[in-house]
Protein backbone atom coordinates (compact mmCIF):
# COMPACT_ATOMS: atom_id res chain seq x y z
CA UNK A 1 0.00 0.00 0.00
CA UNK A 2 1.29 3.36 -0.66
CA UNK A 3 2.39 5.55 2.18
CA UNK A 4 1.04 9.12 1.43
CA UNK A 5 3.54 10.48 3.79
CA UNK A 6 6.66 9.11 2.25
CA UNK A 7 5.47 10.70 -1.37
CA UNK A 8 5.58 14.51 0.18
CA UNK A 9 9.33 15.75 -1.14
CA UNK A 10 10.71 16.20 2.65
CA UNK A 11 10.19 12.68 3.36
CA UNK A 12 10.94 11.01 -0.01
CA UNK A 13 14.21 12.56 0.67
CA UNK A 14 14.65 10.73 3.78
CA UNK A 15 13.66 7.60 2.61
CA UNK A 16 16.10 4.75 1.85
CA UNK A 17 17.35 3.79 -1.69
CA UNK A 18 15.08 0.22 -1.05
CA UNK A 19 12.00 2.11 0.48
CA UNK A 20 11.88 4.79 -2.29
CA UNK A 21 11.80 2.14 -4.99
CA UNK A 22 9.34 0.02 -3.18
CA UNK A 23 6.83 3.52 -3.08
CA UNK A 24 7.38 4.03 -6.74
CA UNK A 25 6.35 0.63 -7.11
CA UNK A 26 3.32 1.17 -5.42
CA UNK A 27 2.69 4.34 -7.34
CA UNK A 28 2.44 2.43 -10.36
CA UNK A 29 0.12 -0.50 -8.96
CA UNK A 30 -2.30 1.54 -7.82
CA UNK A 31 -2.61 4.90 -10.24
CA UNK A 32 -1.59 3.52 -13.80
CA UNK A 33 -4.19 1.95 -15.29
CA UNK A 34 -3.60 -2.27 -15.50
CA UNK A 35 -4.81 -2.26 -19.32
CA UNK A 36 -0.82 0.50 -19.79
CA UNK A 37 1.96 -1.71 -20.78
CA UNK A 38 4.52 -0.27 -18.01
CA UNK A 39 8.33 -0.99 -18.79
CA UNK A 40 12.09 0.42 -18.86
CA UNK A 41 11.65 1.12 -15.00
CA UNK A 42 15.18 3.19 -14.02
CA UNK A 43 16.29 5.66 -11.36
CA UNK A 44 16.43 9.14 -11.98
CA UNK A 45 18.83 12.16 -10.88
CA UNK A 46 16.92 15.45 -11.82
CA UNK A 47 16.68 19.03 -10.12
CA UNK A 48 14.03 21.00 -8.72
CA UNK A 49 15.70 24.76 -8.24
CA UNK A 50 18.69 24.46 -6.32
CA UNK A 51 18.00 20.86 -4.74
CA UNK A 52 19.16 17.63 -6.53
CA UNK A 53 17.21 14.35 -5.19
CA UNK A 54 16.52 10.71 -6.76
CA UNK A 55 13.43 9.67 -8.09
CA UNK A 56 12.06 7.09 -11.33
CA UNK A 57 11.06 6.83 -14.13
CA UNK A 58 9.20 4.75 -16.19
CA UNK A 59 7.98 4.20 -20.13
CA UNK A 60 3.82 3.95 -20.55
CA UNK A 61 2.53 2.95 -24.21
CA UNK A 62 5.52 4.75 -25.85
CA UNK A 63 6.05 7.71 -23.56
CA UNK A 64 8.72 8.38 -20.48
CA UNK A 65 7.11 9.39 -17.15
CA UNK A 66 8.94 11.31 -14.09
CA UNK A 67 7.71 10.28 -10.84
CA UNK A 68 7.61 13.80 -8.89
CA UNK A 69 7.07 14.04 -5.17
CA UNK A 70 4.69 16.08 -3.63
CA UNK A 71 5.24 19.66 -2.15
CA UNK A 72 2.96 21.43 0.23
CA UNK A 73 3.03 25.41 0.35
CA UNK A 74 4.29 26.01 -3.12
CA UNK A 75 4.62 29.64 -4.07
CA UNK A 76 3.53 30.13 -7.83
CA UNK A 77 2.62 33.14 -9.94
CA UNK A 78 4.02 36.41 -9.92
CA UNK A 79 2.48 39.90 -7.97
CA UNK A 80 5.94 42.37 -8.64
CA UNK A 81 6.16 43.58 -11.89
CA UNK A 82 9.01 44.50 -13.30
CA UNK A 83 10.59 45.47 -9.73
CA UNK A 84 13.25 42.67 -9.92
CA UNK A 85 14.54 43.61 -13.41
CA UNK A 86 17.53 45.55 -13.33
CA UNK A 87 16.89 49.24 -14.81
CA UNK A 88 18.70 48.55 -17.93
CA UNK A 89 16.60 45.73 -18.93
CA UNK A 90 13.19 47.83 -18.50
CA UNK A 91 13.28 48.89 -22.05
CA UNK A 92 15.85 46.86 -23.97
CA UNK A 93 15.15 46.18 -27.37
CA UNK A 94 15.16 43.42 -29.82
CA UNK A 95 16.58 44.08 -33.57
CA UNK A 96 13.00 43.65 -34.46
CA UNK A 97 12.17 46.67 -36.70
CA UNK A 98 8.84 47.62 -35.89
CA UNK A 99 7.09 51.17 -36.95
CA UNK A 100 5.76 53.75 -34.06
CA UNK A 101 2.62 52.36 -34.15
CA UNK A 102 3.34 49.18 -33.62
CA UNK A 103 3.07 46.58 -30.94
CA UNK A 104 3.97 47.45 -27.15
CA UNK A 105 5.78 51.14 -26.74
CA UNK A 106 6.64 51.86 -23.11
CA UNK A 107 6.79 55.01 -21.77
CA UNK A 108 7.92 54.44 -18.46
CA UNK A 109 8.19 51.57 -15.48
CA UNK A 110 5.18 51.69 -14.50
CA UNK A 111 3.77 50.29 -18.57
CA UNK A 112 6.32 48.06 -18.01
CA UNK A 113 4.88 47.04 -14.54
CA UNK A 114 1.43 46.56 -16.05
CA UNK A 115 2.65 44.28 -18.90
CA UNK A 116 4.26 41.54 -16.82
CA UNK A 117 1.42 41.81 -14.33
CA UNK A 118 -1.08 41.39 -17.36
CA UNK A 119 0.52 38.58 -19.00
CA UNK A 120 1.36 36.53 -15.66
CA UNK A 121 -0.62 34.82 -13.66
CA UNK A 122 -1.61 36.17 -9.65
CA UNK A 123 0.79 35.21 -6.77
CA UNK A 124 -0.68 32.14 -4.70
CA UNK A 125 0.18 29.52 -2.52
CA UNK A 126 -1.10 25.93 -3.39
CA UNK A 127 -0.31 22.58 -2.25
CA UNK A 128 1.08 20.15 -4.73
CA UNK A 129 0.15 16.38 -5.25
CA UNK A 130 2.85 13.91 -6.63
CA UNK A 131 2.61 13.54 -10.25
CA UNK A 132 3.74 11.02 -12.73
CA UNK A 133 4.81 13.36 -15.60
CA UNK A 134 5.50 12.50 -19.32
CA UNK A 135 9.32 14.22 -19.85
CA UNK A 136 8.37 16.29 -22.89
CA UNK A 137 5.05 17.64 -24.77
CA UNK A 138 3.68 16.02 -28.41
CA UNK A 139 2.43 17.57 -30.88
CA UNK A 140 -2.08 17.39 -30.11
CA UNK A 141 -2.76 15.63 -33.29
CA UNK A 142 -0.45 12.57 -32.25
CA UNK A 143 -1.53 10.17 -29.46
CA UNK A 144 1.78 8.01 -28.01
CA UNK A 145 0.62 3.81 -28.59
CA UNK A 146 3.98 2.25 -28.25
CA UNK A 147 7.73 1.76 -28.86
CA UNK A 148 8.74 -0.49 -31.86
CA UNK A 149 12.43 -2.04 -32.66
CA UNK A 150 13.23 -2.73 -36.33
CA UNK A 151 15.95 -4.65 -35.29
CA UNK A 152 14.00 -7.07 -33.33
CA UNK A 153 10.64 -6.29 -34.68
CA UNK A 154 9.69 -5.97 -30.99
CA UNK A 155 6.87 -3.65 -30.16
CA UNK A 156 5.78 -2.62 -26.53
CA UNK A 157 2.72 -0.63 -25.47
CA UNK A 158 -1.05 -0.67 -27.21
CA UNK A 159 -0.59 -4.34 -28.33
CA UNK A 160 -4.39 -4.51 -30.34
CA UNK A 161 -3.20 -0.83 -31.80
CA UNK A 162 0.32 -2.73 -33.02
CA UNK A 163 -2.08 -5.64 -34.46
CA UNK A 164 -3.78 -2.95 -36.52
CA UNK A 165 -0.82 -1.12 -37.78
CA UNK A 166 1.86 -3.46 -37.59
CA UNK A 167 1.95 -3.27 -41.40
CA UNK A 168 2.38 -0.37 -42.11
CA UNK A 169 4.59 0.48 -39.32
CA UNK A 170 7.14 -2.39 -40.59
CA UNK A 171 6.58 -1.27 -44.53
CA UNK A 172 7.07 2.70 -43.72
CA UNK A 173 10.12 1.78 -42.21
CA UNK A 174 11.67 -0.95 -44.87
CA UNK A 175 11.12 1.93 -47.47
CA UNK A 176 13.18 4.74 -45.97
CA UNK A 177 16.89 5.10 -45.02
CA UNK A 178 18.18 2.95 -42.01
CA UNK A 179 17.70 5.86 -38.77
CA UNK A 180 15.50 8.38 -40.15
CA UNK A 181 14.58 10.50 -37.32
CA UNK A 182 10.92 10.98 -38.36
CA UNK A 183 8.57 9.33 -40.15
CA UNK A 184 5.37 9.61 -41.27
CA UNK A 185 2.33 7.24 -42.91
CA UNK A 186 -1.15 7.65 -43.23
CA UNK A 187 -1.62 7.48 -39.98
CA UNK A 188 1.29 7.50 -37.89
CA UNK A 189 4.44 9.21 -36.55
CA UNK A 190 7.60 7.20 -36.24
CA UNK A 191 10.39 9.30 -34.31
CA UNK A 192 13.43 7.45 -33.69
CA UNK A 193 14.79 7.33 -30.21
CA UNK A 194 18.65 7.11 -31.36
CA UNK A 195 20.30 6.13 -27.54
CA UNK A 196 18.16 3.26 -27.93
CA UNK A 197 17.37 2.22 -31.43
CA UNK A 198 14.15 2.58 -31.35
CA UNK A 199 11.07 4.27 -32.66
CA UNK A 200 8.33 5.97 -30.68
CA UNK A 201 4.92 5.35 -32.32
CA UNK A 202 2.20 7.89 -32.24
CA UNK A 203 -1.01 7.82 -33.94
CA UNK A 204 -2.48 11.10 -36.02
CA UNK A 205 -5.12 12.31 -34.32
CA UNK A 206 -7.76 14.77 -35.87
CA UNK A 207 -9.17 15.56 -31.68
CA UNK A 208 -10.25 18.83 -30.79
CA UNK A 209 -8.69 19.74 -27.30
CA UNK A 210 -12.08 18.33 -25.65
CA UNK A 211 -12.01 15.17 -27.53
CA UNK A 212 -8.64 14.30 -26.98
CA UNK A 213 -8.61 14.77 -23.12
CA UNK A 214 -11.63 12.87 -23.05
CA UNK A 215 -9.70 10.31 -24.46
CA UNK A 216 -6.73 10.55 -21.83
CA UNK A 217 -8.96 10.25 -19.09
CA UNK A 218 -10.29 6.87 -20.29
CA UNK A 219 -6.59 5.74 -20.04
CA UNK A 220 -6.50 6.97 -16.60
CA UNK A 221 -4.36 10.03 -17.75
CA UNK A 222 -5.30 14.11 -18.23
CA UNK A 223 -3.27 17.34 -19.14
CA UNK A 224 -1.49 19.43 -16.54
CA UNK A 225 -3.19 21.89 -14.97
CA UNK A 226 -2.23 25.68 -14.69
CA UNK A 227 -0.95 25.25 -11.28
CA UNK A 228 1.09 21.86 -12.44
CA UNK A 229 2.68 23.64 -15.11
CA UNK A 230 4.10 26.47 -12.98
CA UNK A 231 5.24 24.22 -10.85
CA UNK A 232 7.00 21.71 -12.73
CA UNK A 233 8.86 24.24 -14.51
CA UNK A 234 10.05 26.42 -12.26
CA UNK A 235 10.07 24.30 -9.10
CA UNK A 236 8.60 27.02 -7.13
CA UNK A 237 11.61 30.06 -7.39
CA UNK A 238 10.29 33.15 -6.47
CA UNK A 239 11.94 34.51 -9.54
CA UNK A 240 10.28 35.54 -12.79
CA UNK A 241 12.11 32.65 -14.87
CA UNK A 242 13.26 29.49 -13.48
CA UNK A 243 17.31 30.41 -12.47
CA UNK A 244 16.78 34.09 -12.01
CA UNK A 245 15.06 37.88 -12.37
CA UNK A 246 17.33 39.05 -15.24
CA UNK A 247 16.54 38.44 -18.88
CA UNK A 248 17.48 35.06 -19.81
CA UNK A 249 19.67 34.58 -23.03
CA UNK A 250 17.68 33.03 -25.73
CA UNK A 251 17.23 29.36 -25.95
CA UNK A 252 19.07 29.15 -22.22
CA UNK A 253 16.88 26.92 -20.90
CA UNK A 254 17.22 22.92 -22.55
CA UNK A 255 15.79 21.43 -19.74
CA UNK A 256 13.27 22.29 -16.70
CA UNK A 257 13.06 21.37 -12.87
CA UNK A 258 12.66 18.20 -12.29
CA UNK A 259 14.17 16.47 -15.79
CA UNK A 260 11.75 17.50 -17.72
CA UNK A 261 11.61 18.97 -21.32
CA UNK A 262 9.96 22.43 -22.39
CA UNK A 263 12.20 23.08 -24.76
CA UNK A 264 9.61 23.15 -27.64
CA UNK A 265 7.09 24.99 -25.72
CA UNK A 266 8.38 28.59 -27.30
CA UNK A 267 7.26 27.70 -30.78
CA UNK A 268 3.98 26.15 -29.24
CA UNK A 269 1.74 26.60 -26.38
CA UNK A 270 0.89 24.12 -23.94
CA UNK A 271 -2.86 22.84 -23.21
CA UNK A 272 -3.88 22.00 -19.82
CA UNK A 273 -6.98 21.39 -17.89
CA UNK A 274 -8.26 24.89 -18.07
CA UNK A 275 -9.59 25.27 -21.42
CA UNK A 276 -9.22 28.90 -21.77
CA UNK A 277 -5.48 29.06 -20.82
CA UNK A 278 -2.57 27.81 -22.61
CA UNK A 279 0.86 28.12 -21.13
CA UNK A 280 4.11 28.71 -22.94
CA UNK A 281 4.07 29.66 -26.69
CA UNK A 282 5.89 32.44 -28.86
CA UNK A 283 5.25 36.11 -27.76
CA UNK A 284 1.59 37.14 -28.55
CA UNK A 285 2.79 41.02 -29.09
CA UNK A 286 5.05 42.95 -31.36
CA UNK A 287 8.21 41.65 -30.07
CA UNK A 288 9.86 45.29 -29.76
CA UNK A 289 11.46 44.50 -26.48
CA UNK A 290 13.39 41.90 -24.80
CA UNK A 291 11.18 41.08 -22.22
CA UNK A 292 8.72 40.58 -24.76
CA UNK A 293 10.56 37.59 -26.21
CA UNK A 294 11.52 36.35 -23.13
CA UNK A 295 8.72 36.43 -20.55
CA UNK A 296 7.24 33.25 -22.79
CA UNK A 297 9.68 31.02 -21.14
CA UNK A 298 8.52 32.28 -17.59
CA UNK A 299 6.24 29.53 -16.02
CA UNK A 300 4.04 32.30 -14.73
CA UNK A 301 3.42 33.54 -18.14
CA UNK A 302 -0.37 33.39 -19.79
CA UNK A 303 -1.27 35.12 -22.75
CA UNK A 304 -4.65 34.87 -22.99
CA UNK A 305 -4.10 33.52 -26.64
CA UNK A 306 -6.83 30.90 -26.76
CA UNK A 307 -9.70 33.30 -25.41
CA UNK A 308 -9.20 35.20 -28.46
CA UNK A 309 -8.71 32.30 -30.73
CA UNK A 310 -11.09 29.82 -29.98
CA UNK A 311 -11.85 27.35 -32.45
CA UNK A 312 -8.47 27.89 -34.59
CA UNK A 313 -7.24 24.46 -35.17
CA UNK A 314 -4.22 26.10 -36.84
CA UNK A 315 -2.80 27.11 -33.77
CA UNK A 316 0.53 25.78 -32.54
CA UNK A 317 -0.54 23.67 -29.32
CA UNK A 318 1.15 20.08 -27.54
CA UNK A 319 -0.19 18.37 -24.38
CA UNK A 320 2.00 16.48 -22.04
CA UNK A 321 0.27 13.48 -20.42
CA UNK A 322 -0.37 13.40 -16.52
CA UNK A 323 -1.34 11.22 -13.94
CA UNK A 324 -1.88 12.95 -10.42
CA UNK A 325 -0.96 10.33 -7.69
CA UNK A 326 -3.32 11.82 -4.71
CA UNK A 327 -5.43 9.35 -2.00
CA UNK A 328 -8.67 9.85 -1.47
Amino acid sequence: MVHENDLQLPNWLQLSEQARRANFGQVLRYFVSPLVAIEGIQPEVVQAGRLTFKTYSAWFSGEQFVFVPAQSAVSLGWSLGADKLAPSEWFAQTNRQLAANEGQLWADKADVDAYVEQLTTPSRIVNMPALLVARESVPRDWLAQGRYSPITRHFTGNQLFFSRFQAEIQNGLYRTQPETPLLETAHLVLRLLADQQVYQVFEKTTFTDQQLRQTLRQQGYDFVSVDQYEWLRGAGAPTLWPSCNHLPQPMAESAASFGLDFTADQQAYEITTDPLVYKGGPCVTGGRYQLERQLPSSPFYESGVPTALMGNTDLATRYRRTITVALE
